[in-house]
């Protein structure tokens, strides 16, 4: 994976959905994975029972304990600057968070 600059809207090569294909968007990825698989919104709600409607623009999805952006175990997946990786969900930086939910749910043509 290439470098990541969170002052821009641009996901990095290889930042697609293993399920669907789709890329320049939100994905998750499986918690606590070394090699997670990535999916869009649509997918990773479908593989785990949850209406990919009820997922705002945000990444936010409604659950037992309020708004989450967790999709059953998928986490959101921002990767770290130097493209190494993905952050641990509780460590990403804040620049990283608003770089991941800026960036939409569906591909932008």
């Amino acid at each position: 994976m290439e470098n990541v600059d969170y002052s821009i809207m641009k996901t990095p090569e290889g930042y697609v959905c293993s399920k669907c294909g789709k890329s320049g968007v939100k994905l998750w990825r499986e918690y606590q994975t070394l090699n997670p698989e990535l999916a869009c919104a649509g997918c990773a709600a479908k593989s785990e029972g949850k209406d990919p409607s009820k997922i705002n623009s945000e990444g936010m999805l409604e659950s037992d304990l309020g708004l989450t952006d967790q999709i059953g175990w998928y986490v959101p997946a921002v990767p770290d600057e130097e493209g190494f990786g993905y952050w641990g969900y509780t460590s990403v930086p804040q620049e990283g968070v608003i770089w991941w939910r800026n960036l939409p749910l569906e591909p932008v043509f």
